[in-house]
Order: C-alpha cells, then sequence, then structure tokens
C-alpha cells in the first residue's frame, strides 16, 4: 500500500477514534496498530495530532484527576493513569494539587451502608477494622483512612 494512502488512512481513522472521547497518545497508537496500520506510519500520525494538539497527554491527565478526584482515590488515578500509557511526570504534576478526602468520604459512607451503621462512632474495633482494610484495597493511604475513622 502507498505509505500516503495509508497515512491519510490512519490518520482518518485517529480522527475517528478522538471523534467522542478524548484518548491518550498510546491508546490512539494501540487502536492503529490493531487496525492493520504500519509503525512508522502510526508514528507519524501520533506526531501530526500531537503537534496539533488532538492528542495531548498532560491535557489527559490534568483532565482525568478533574473528573475522578472525587470519585476515586489518587493512587487509583495514577494506576489508571500508568495504564493508559500516561509517563510518570506528568501524572505527577496533574496529581499535585488533587485531593481524594471528598472521595475517603464517599467510600466510607458506602461502607456504612452496606453495614447498616449510620456513623463510624457506632462500630465495633473489628468493624472498623474491616472498614479500613476495605478501604486500604481501594487505594486510600492509611493514614487518611486511620484519622478519618478515629
Amino acid at each position: 500500500m502507498d505509505s500516503d494512502i495509508e497515512y491519510k488512512q490512519a490518520l482518518n481513522k485517529a480522527l475517528v477514534i478522538l471523534k467522542y472521547n478524548d484518548r491518550t497518545c498510546l491508546e490512539v497508537r494501540e487502536r492503529l496498530l490493531k487496525n492493520g496500520f504500519m509503525d512508522d506510519t502510526v508514528t507519524r500520525v501520533i506526531d501530526y495530532l500531537s503537534e496539533q494538539h488532538f492528542l495531548d497527554d498532560r491535557r489527559y491527565a490534568e483532565y482525568y484527576v478533574t473528573c475522578y478526584s472525587s470519585k476515586r482515590s489518587v493512587s487509583r488515578i495514577r494506576k489508571e493513569l500508568e495504564v493508559k500509557g500516561i509517563e510518570n511526570y506528568i501524572i505527577e504534576e496533574a496529581l499535585e494539587e488533587a485531593d481524594d478526602s471528598e472521595a475517603l468520604k464517599k467510600a466510607l459512607k458506602k461502607q456504612l451502608l452496606r453495614r447498616n451503621i449510620s456513623d463510624i462512632s457506632e462500630a465495633d474495633y473489628i468493624v472498623k477494622r474491616k472498614i479500613s482494610e476495605a478501604l486500604y484495597r481501594q487505594g486510600f493511604q492509611a493514614d487518611k483512612i486511620r484519622s478519618l475513622i478515629n
């Protein structure tokens, strides 16, 4: 296949991929490779889309943190962004001002509801420990959990 034709097809496919949702460079790369485009063509498309700001991993990470910091722990967000191919220094910059305390409070309320408890002070030691362990597994920091529960 002629490289210019393949480039145009890959670019069109990438634009369709980006039409409804913002994506990371890695996500677009994987989708294009999965569709059978050659690696050098995919690299050219990714470079072009990045230059034109259709793809911007920093913007993606900042928006992701904004959307999910009130619903998920910082460590969970970090892991999800790593899986999406965002570089660590971009993740750290995006998470600099993130605060998951609201997400922790929501998660605690959910744990209390599951146990038919209206307030954490009603829980005994074993229930508090189970709730703490559940919150820790969700990626919240142990010291934040302790201060909220005590």
